[in-house]
């Protein structure tokens, strides 16, 4: 009796000592096509924080980075976001990237619900549509960068009253993302007193933007503000200057990136490029972030959102801590709580939107392929 006891303590004893299954992050970001080495970045700042977790001894269950490809279609991010949440290990999502992207998710995710945080995608509707009656979920987004109607409007404040300009062409990409950065900058430009004499989409993928820099020309404006990504960015601005445009050159965050430089050439001498918040590269606090990032990965260097997801990852860390990974009281815990960062304190509001609202303009140096804030 006394042995048969003993090896059912035994038995119990070796139970509780088994390590707990592994739970995981999920990421979904674009992995291929245009904007991959943007996703790749996301997906190494992830890692970054759960080995950086881990060698501090801070989770009670090992974490795993699952990574899910979106191309940057939105139907491929509602498929992701599908097979993330009916892995029940998966207890947060870090991403999408892009806006059209993060929408789509987001409507899959809130059936679960799925606690979704973002670095990078600022089309307000992400966050509003959560506020429809027809919406059939939780909401479940949690945005770390202000939205494109404040970045918008600071943009146009900038070159309305800070540059003098008055008339400007506006063009986009159509995306969520693009066009809604354009409308908020046509927006704030007009309601300053500045004319729009050209408003216009232009197409992704094409790479030819010889007919809109005829219409650009045809305009005679101060210059052009483009909503939309450093590809398309880039490439319009280096056929512009090639045709004789001399005007000022004006895009949001999704161009602000050392591939602008690559696309745009020479010409991207003296563009200005907006950033939510101070930008990594001119914030202090997180010189030890880069560092490491270096030292993990040495031929890839932090790009503009990794910070951002470097932080959304350790928000959902937190939230495991806190909720065991319940996914719906990490929607709780998360809303409710003040979460410190590098780039200052986080607090969400009831939509999940930051109250965050700095913005940066920064100037680009194409000599020395750098950006300088100016404002």
């Amino acid at each position: 009796m006394r042995r048969a006891a003993a090896i059912v303590l035994a038995s119990a004893l070796a139970a509780c000592a088994r390590p707990q299954a592994a739970v995981k992050l999920a990421v979904i970001a674009p992995l291929s096509g245009a904007l991959a080495a943007d996703g790749e970045g996301m997906r190494r700042a992830v890692v970054l924080a759960v080995e950086d977790d881990a060698a501090a001894g801070a989770p009670a269950r090992r974490v795993e980075v699952a990574a899910f490809d979106d191309r940057a279609e939105p139907s491929a991010a509602a498929d992701a976001a599908r097979r993330a949440a009916a892995d029940p290990a998966v207890f947060a999502v870090i991403g999408p990237l892009t806006s059209g992207c993060a929408i789509e998710a987001a409507r899959v995710l809130a059936l679960d619900p799925l606690p979704m945080i973002t670095p990078s995608a600022t089309a307000p509707e992400l966050t509003l549509q959560q506020e429809r009656p027809d919406w059939g979920g939780a909401r479940v987004v949690f945005r770390l960068p202000p939205s494109d109607a404040l970045q918008g409007d600071s943009d146009a404040e900038f070159a309305r009253r800070r540059l003098g300009l008055a008339r400007l062409a506006v063009l986009h990409d159509g995306t969520p993302y693009g066009l809604g950065l354009a409308e908020a900058f046509r927006k704030g430009f007009e309601s300053r007193g500045g004319e729009i004499p050209l408003w216009t989409a232009v197409a992704r993928g094409t790479g030819d933007f010889s007919a809109t820099v005829q219409l650009i020309l045809t305009q005679h404006t101060d210059g052009v503000f483009f909503g939309g990504t450093y590809v398309e960015a880039g490439q319009l601005l280096k056929q512009a200057r090639a045709a004789g445009y001399a005007g000022a050159f004006f895009s949001g965050d999704g161009a602000k990136s050392d591939d602008f430089f690559r696309y745009a050439g020479d010409a991207a001498d003296g563009a200005y490029l907006s950033v939510s918040g101070v930008p990594l590269e001119a914030l202090p606090s997180a010189e030890d972030f880069v560092a490491r990032y270096r030292k993990r990965w040495a031929d890839a260097p932090p790009r503009t959102f990794d910070h951002y997801a470097y932080e959304a990852a350790r928000i959902a860390l937190w939230a495991l801590r806190k909720t065991g990974g319940d996914r719906k009281a990490a929607l709780d815990a998360i809303r409710a709580q003040p979460h410190k960062a590098m780039m200052g304190t986080f607090i969400f509001d009831a939509k999940g939107d930051s109250l965050k609202s700095l913005i940066t303009m920064m100037k680009a140096d194409g000599k020395r392929r750098r950006f300088e804030p100016v404002y």
